[in-house]
């Protein structure tokens, strides 16, 4: 009988998980699968930690639900109080997924100018090829092939150059490639800085085009560039934030310190939805002096199980040194992504920082493919073989992430590019890759 579920794919007929324990999931029927992209760069400290499924149990025996506007807690206090320690900002605002945290921050960018007394600015800047959640909102910030379900109700914004170095940048130096892309940014500031709220970018490349990164001077020189035109900067750390570039946020690789964050995935790994929109002292304090009050909110943000959820996974990070770990273990990651590709030659560029890399594939025989084909059919056949990467889905490019849980160990990750090897050889198989291509094999 067909599942009245609806799926992305219709009638999709998808492996039903049965459990999952530290990188590996089992279906039901007693398959196992390597956590290669940690669902969708999400579980950070792997499946089923005893902290934390011990601590959802413990406070789901005492209350799962209030609501924010009458009742607060002292885990909730204690879970801001900890998250902006950790990260230096003024105030934490919590939701439920990356989608919210971006839309917040884009209202708090809107309010702030409001309370200033500059209504007039209320316009984003963000990179074309983006992703910043499937909200209207997020939408109207991506140039994610997901914007088309919107049509006309995502909003057209101005935007930047995304640095995308393997494609737009061959033979540049990070200091060329950068003055090229500050000075594109420079033209759009000149262009809309009296109405511009926000610059709006991820710190890392993710759903759209797989772990790019920018190139060093590029986010201090958009720092620089919202400080002259008086605009705020907003960075997504959805995928990137709560550890999985080796930093507790991404943006610490280059010293910049946004005026607002968006956090998501990783702040509680898997284990319950939650996010949060992490805000500095300048743009909190406006609104302190204001109106005093933040309109906007979830139901079920900030719910008594996510804050404990988040506070245990919060807990590991920290006790466990999870972060320092994954930062010692990401050049191992990095030794093994090149030694696959060199034997590959289907890959053509492998990126990332931490433990958030990927490969991007391209046939270099002349045959085509609709863009992202490919990278679709290795996600299938690696899934085939026991490990789940995460292919872009942007409509720009075929490259597929690959992002364990920061906890997988040296062993794990022998493993796993096992598999991955094994894999990508059936892959160049099928695609005639080092054997006779029979005609008609591709189209």
């Amino acid at each position: 009988m067909r599942s009245t579920l609806i799926q992305n794919v219709l009638d999709a007929e998808l492996p039903a998980i049965e459990s999952a324990s530290g990188v590996w999931l089992t279906d039901t029927e007693g398959r196992r699968y390597f956590d290669a992209c940690s669902g969708a760069v999400v579980t950070t400290i792997g499946h089923a930690h005893p902290h934390v499924v011990r601590a959802i149990a413990e406070q789901a025996a005492k209350v799962t639900f209030t609501h924010r506007g009458a009742f607060t807690s002292t885990a909730t206090d204690a879970l801001a109080d900890r998250l902006t320690a950790m990260t230096g900002y003024a105030g934490a605002w919590f939701v439920n997924s990356g989608s919210e945290a971006t839309e917040a921050a884009m209202q708090f960018a809107l309010q702030y100018f409001r309370e200033t007394g500059r209504p007039e600015r209320q316009w984003f800047l963000s990179h074309r090829k983006g992703y910043h959640g499937n909200t209207l909102g997020g939408l109207s910030l991506s140039g994610h092939a997901r914007r088309g379900v919107a049509g006309e109700l995502a909003h057209d914004f101005p935007v930047l150059t995304a640095p995308y170095a393997f494609r737009d940048a061959p033979g540049l130096t990070d200091a060329e490639y950068s003055a090229v892309l500050l000075g594109d940014a420079r033209r759009r500031f000149e262009e809309h800085g009296g109405t511009l709220a926000a610059v709006v970018v991820e710190a890392v490349g993710g759903a759209t085009l797989g772990c790019t990164t920018p190139p060093d001077g590029y986010l201090q020189g958009l720092r620089a560039l919202c400080d002259e035109f008086g605009v705020l900067m907003i960075v997504d750390e959805v995928m990137t934030g709560a550890g999985r570039t080796g930093t507790m946020l991404a943006v610490d690789h280059w010293d910049v310190r946004p005026d607002i964050v968006a956090l998501g995935k990783g702040l509680a790994a898997g284990y319950s939805p939650m996010a949060a929109t992490l805000v500095n002292e300048r743009v909190l304090g406006a609104i302190r002096e204001g109106s005093g009050r933040i309109h906007g909110g979830h139901t079920y943000a900030g719910n008594p199980l996510s804050i404990a959820t988040g506070m245990a996974v919060l807990d590991v990070l920290e006790n466990e040194k999870v972060i320092e770990r994954a930062a010692a273990l990401a050049p191992v990651f990095q030794a093994h992504m090149e030694r696959v590709a060199s034997v590959h030659p289907s890959i053509v560029d492998v990126r990332g920082i931490g433990m958030m890399r990927a490969f991007e594939f391209e046939l270099t025989d002349g045959r085509q493919r609709a863009t992202g084909a490919l990278a679709a059919r290795f996600a299938a056949i690696s899934q085939h073989e026991g490990a789940i990467v995460y292919a872009t889905t942007g409509g720009y490019n075929d490259a597929v992430s690959v992002a364990p849980p920061l906890v997988a160990t040296e062993t794990e990750l022998d493993e796993l590019f096992d598999i991955i090897d094994r894999a990508l050889t059936v892959f160049e198989t099928e695609l005639g890759i080092g054997v006779p291509v029979l005609e008609g094999t591709v189209s």
